[in-house]
C-alpha cells in the first residue's frame, strides 16, 4: 500500500481504496462485481445482508463462489449471533465506495429488498431503504409523498435512521414547494439526534421558503409558516432559549391571525347559524379559488388515509370531500360550508397548541399572568372543538388542563389547580376505557399529581386514596415491565410514607418507605423521608446516617432539614447543626 495523506482530496482517497480492492480481486471479476452491488446495502439493519436473498436477486454467474471468495478475504463476515446474515468489517471503505455505485447497483438493491421482504416481517427500516434506492435512480415529486408518509409513521424518538437524511438530500433537487416539507422532517431528525445547530439552520431555511410561497398562495402556505415557527419554538425551549421561543411562538400566532383575517373570519364555526345574504356568491368564489389551489398541492400535504398519530389537521379532513376536490365535483354550498368549517377548526387547534406552548415559555420566564392567560385561551378553544372532534382533541385538552394545574400548583393556588386536575382525570379515564394501553398510564400520573395536591392542602385521606389508585395502575405496568415502571411504584410508595409521617402513623410510614427504598435505594427523597422516620423513632444515629447520604446526593435538603419539625429529636445534636451549617 502506497503512503498517502488522509487529508487529501476525497476523490483521491476513493480511487486509492478502489485500486486496493481491484488488485485484491483482480483474479475474480465475479467477486468484484458482487462486492460492488453489496456495497449499497445498509448493513446497519439487523437482517442485512441476507445471503439467500442475495443469491435469489443477483443474477451473477458463479455467485456462490464469488460470495465465498469475499468471505475468504474477510471483506465481508457473518454477523455475530446471526446465521447467513453478513456485514462489512471495514465500514469506512464501504462508505467511500458506496458513492461510486451506478444505477445497476441500485436496481439490483431494489430486487434484493423485494425478495428479502417476503422472507422477513415488514420493517419500516427496509421501507426507507427501498425509498433510498428509488430516489438514487430518479428523485421525483411522487417520492416526496412516500418520504413524508414514512416520516409521519415514525415515532418521534426513533428518528435515528441515517438513510432518512440520505433520502432527503437526494430530494433537495426538487422545487421549493416539495423541498420545504422535506426540510421540516430533516430538522426534526437532526433535533432528536442532538444536532440542534443544524436543525435550527434547516428550520430557518424551511421557514424562509414557506414565507415566500405564502406571499403568493397564503391560503395553502401560511399554516405551514406557523407550523415551522412552532417547530423552531420547540427547539428553542429544548435549548432553554426562552426569549427566542417567546418571539417565534408569538410570530406563529400572528401567522394564524393573518390567515383568519384574510380568509376565515366569515367561515367560523357559527357560520351555519348566521345569515349571509349577499355574501354567498363571494363566499363560494373564494372557496372555489381556495380549492383550485388545494387541488394543485393536496397530494403533498394531505395523506391518502387519516392517521390518529398525525397532527389534528390530517385527521379532521373528510376524505370524501378531498375526492370531490380532486375530480372537481365539489359545487354545493353545503359541501363548501362543511369543508370550510373543518379547515377553520384545524387552524383553531393549531392556534390553541401555539398558545399552550407560549404559556409554557411564559412560565419559564416567570411571567405567570401571561402564562395563565395563554393557557386559558387555549383551554377555551380546545373545549369548543372537542365537542365536534372528541377523539382527536380530548388528549390535547388534557394537556392544557394539566399545564394550568401545574401552573396553579407552582403558585400555591391549590384550590384553582384542583378542578383542572380533576377534569383532566375524568377525560383521561374516558380515553383509557377505549385505549388503556395509551391512556391508562396518564390516569395514574394525574392521580399521583392529585395526591400531591391534596397532601399540600393537608387533606390526607383524599391524598391517600389518590395515591393508592395510582399505585394500583403503576403496579400493573411494573408487572409487565419492572425496569421501566418500578420507579413510579417507588415514588408513590414514598409519597404514601410521607403522608403517614405527617400523620405520625410511624408503622404505616415505615411499611411504605421500606418498600420504596427496596425498589429505588439510590433515591435521595426516599432517604430523606426515612431519615425523618428514624428521627421520629428517636433513632438518632441512623437518622443522621441517612440524612448525610441524602445530602451527599443533593445539598438542597439542607434548607429543608433546617426547618423540618420531624427532626426535632436530633436538632440539638452537634452533628446535625454542623450538617445544616449552624
Amino acid at each position: 500500500m502506497k503512503a498517502f495523506d488522509l487529508k487529501s482530496d476525497l476523490t483521491e482517497i476513493r480511487n486509492f481504496y478502489r485500486q486496493i480492492i481491484e488488485e485484491i480481486l483482480i483474479s475474480s471479476p465475479e467477486a468484484l462485481e458482487l462486492l460492488k452491488n453489496l456495497f449499497v446495502i445498509n448493513t446497519e439493519i439487523e437482517t442485512n445482508i441476507d445471503r439467500k436473498s442475495v443469491n435469489s436477486s443477483y443474477k451473477l454467474s458463479n455467485i456462490e463462489r464469488a460470495f465465498n471468495e469475499l468471505l475468504d478475504i474477510t471483506i465481508i463476515k457473518e454477523k455475530e449471533g446471526k446465521e447467513e446474515i453478513y456485514e462489512f468489517p471495514f465500514p469506512q471503505i464501504q462508505n467511500i465506495l458506496e458513492i461510486l455505485a451506478d444505477e445497476t447497483c441500485h436496481e439490483r438493491a431494489l430486487q434484493y429488498y423485494e425478495i428479502k421482504r417476503k422472507k422477513f416481517r415488514p420493517d419500516i427500516l427496509d421501507d426507507i431503504e427501498v425509498l433510498f434506492h428509488k430516489v438514487k435512480l430518479n428523485p421525483t415529486e411522487e417520492l416526496v409523498n412516500e418520504f413524508l408518509t414514512i416520516a409521519n409513521n415514525i415515532e418521534q424518538f426513533e428518528y435515528r435512521h441515517k438513510r432518512l437524511i440520505d433520502v432527503a438530500e437526494e430530494l433537495f433537487i426538487l422545487e421549493d414547494k416539495y423541498k420545504a416539507p422535506i426540510l421540516i422532517v430533516l430538522g426534526n431528525v437532526l433535533s432528536v439526534l442532538g444536532n440542534s445547530e443544524a436543525a435550527e439552520r434547516i428550520f430557518l431555511n424551511a421557514l424562509d421558503i414557506y414565507q415566500n410561497l405564502a406571499k403568493k398562495y397564503y391560503r395553502i402556505y401560511l399554516p405551514y409558516v406557523a407550523a415551522t415557527q412552532k417547530n423552531l419554538g420547540t427547539l428553542y425551549i429544548d435549548l432553554k432559549r426562552f426569549e427566542e421561543a417567546e418571539k417565534i411562538y408569538s410570530d406563529a400566532l400572528s401567522s394564524y391571525k393573518e390567515l383568519e383575517r384574510q380568509y376565515y373570519d366569515v367561515h367560523s364555526p357559527g357560520f351555519h347559524s348566521k345569515e349571509y345574504t349577499g355574501l354567498e356568491k363571494s363566499y363560494i368564489d373564494d372557496l372555489k379559488a381556495y380549492n383550485e389551489l388545494l387541488k394543485r398541492h393536496y397530494d403533498i400535504y394531505l395523506p391518502e388515509e387519516p392517521s390518529i398519530k398525525s397532527e389534528f389537521g390530517n385527521v379532521g379532513i373528510d376524505l370524501d370531500l378531498i375526492e370531490d376536490i380532486q375530480d372537481g365535483s365539489l359545487d354545493s354550498i353545503d359541501s363548501y360550508k362543511t369543508l370550510a368549517k373543518m379547515s377553520y377548526d384545524m387552524y383553531l387547534i393549531d392556534i390553541a397548541k401555539t398558545q399552550s406552548n407560549l404559556g409554557i415559555v411564559y412560565s419559564e420566564l416567570m411571567k405567570f399572568e401571561d402564562a395563565e392567560r395563554m393557557h386559558l385561551k387555549a383551554l377555551k378553544i380546545k373545549k369548543k372543538i372537542a365537542e365536534h372532534y372528541p377523539n382527536q382533541v380530548l388528549p390535547e385538552l388534557v394537556l392544557t388542563l394539566l399545564d394550568l394545574g401545574d401552573l396553579y400548583a407552582s403558585l400555591n393556588k391549590f384550590e384553582d389547580a384542583e378542578p383542572m386536575f380533576n377534569e383532566a382525570l375524568k377525560i383521561s379515564k374516558q380515553l383509557a376505557e377505549e385505549n388503556p394501553e395509551v391512556y391508562l398510564y396518564n390516569v395514574a400520573i394525574i392521580q399521583n399529581s392529585l395526591g400531591t395536591l391534596y397532601s399540600r392542602l393537608q387533606r390526607f385521606e383524599q391524598a391517600e386514596q389518590k395515591y393508592l389508585d395510582a399505585l394500583k395502575i403503576f403496579k400493573f405496568f411494573a408487572k409487565e415491565d419492572p425496569k421501566t415502571y418500578s420507579y413510579n411504584v417507588a415514588d408513590v410508595q414514598n409519597s404514601l410514607g410521607n403522608i403517614f409521617l405527617n400523620l405520625r402513623n410511624l408503622e404505616k410510614a415505615e411499611y411504605y418507605l421500606n418498600k420504596a427504598f427496596k425498589k429505588d435505594p439510590t433515591n435521595s427523597e426516599i432517604m430523606y423521608n426515612i431519615a425523618c422516620l428514624e428521627s421520629l423513632k428517636n433513632n438518632q444515629v441512623k437518622a443522621l446516617e441517612l440524612l448525610i447520604k441524602a445530602l451527599e446526593i443533593d445539598e438542597n435538603y439542607i434548607e429543608r432539614a433546617s426547618v423540618d419539625k420531624r427532626f426535632e429529636n436530633i436538632r440539638d445534636l452537634k452533628e446535625f447543626k454542623e450538617l445544616i451549617g449552624e
